[in-house]
């Protein structure tokens, strides 16, 4: 069994992105180096386990990478108080991640925290000088964080971008860029999701979803992150691994 490396990476920055949201700058320069977009580490605090995080950005030059942390209980409460100069065990990068070589163009759809993962995916996206189109979907205003001005914001209040959901900012897209040789790549809440992988399979275009379980070990032991996927059984259905065996799915596999 293949086991990713632990590392003790120190604080170098950390931005408060939202009064609950923080944007931490970890120095590592081998996860720096080695990590894909859609992978994800998993970090260290004073609780028994380490709460994982998707992989937000990397500098491969100065080898440091970012993640976003929005405090949901202790442990992320914790974590986001880190300061430069601080100490955190890290382990990854771990999981697969993106594929984001094999479309010709791609479209990124991101809700919550998972404008994090989306971000790697576009910074991979730019550097590579593929095309694509990032769709951002926030409750209000005051939630909208990593956003540019060439995005399509939609926040479910209207108070800024266009009203509705994500689905709302996909139906703006010309008919050229949802097409077979586009990808639809997609991470936030469950229900946000499965409603852009049902758009998908309207438009005939291949989804891919980052599946943000509830982790324990993150290398694929414990079996805590389930998702169930299709299988040709008598149950119709086999129970995979987020952390190893994901976290990105074909969406059309997952049984949502």
């Amino acid at each position: 069994m293949e086991y990713k490396k632990e590392y003790k990476c120190s604080v170098l920055s950390r931005e408060m992105l939202l009064g609950d949201t923080a944007y931490i700058e970890l120095n590592c320069p081998d996860i720096a180096r080695t990590a894909r977009p859609g992978q994800f580490v998993n970090v260290s605090c004073s609780k028994f386990l380490k709460r994982p995080f998707g992989i937000a950005s990397v500098d491969r030059d100065s080898g440091s990478f970012f993640i976003g942390v929005k405090s949901i209980g202790s442990g992320t409460g914790e974590i986001i108080t880190l300061d430069r100069g601080d100490e955190v065990d890290v382990l990854g990068p771990l999981g697969n991640g993106f594929d984001l070589d094999s479309f010709g163009s791609y479209i990124l759809v991101s809700g919550g925290t998972g404008v994090f993962p989306v971000n790697f995916a576009a910074q991979y996206l730019e550097s590579s000088g593929k095309n694509f189109t990032v769709v951002q979907g926030f409750r209000d205003a005051s939630q909208v964080v990593l956003n540019r001005p060439s995005y399509v914001l939609t926040t479910d209040s209207g108070d800024c971008g266009i009203k509705g959901t994500a689905i709302a900012g996909l139906d703006t897209l010309d008919k050229c860029v949802c097409g077979s040789s586009s990808c639809i790549i997609c991470v936030g809440p469950v229900p946000m999701m499965k409603a852009v992988s049902g758009w998908a399979l309207n438009h005939s275009m291949k989804c891919y979803v980052s599946m943000e379980q509830r982790m324990a070990c993150g290398v694929g032991i414990c079996l805590c992150c389930i998702v169930k996927v299709k299988a040709d059984n008598k149950d119709g259905f086999v129970n995979v691994r987020c952390c190893k065996d994901g976290p990105v799915f074909d969406s059309s596999e997952v049984i949502w």
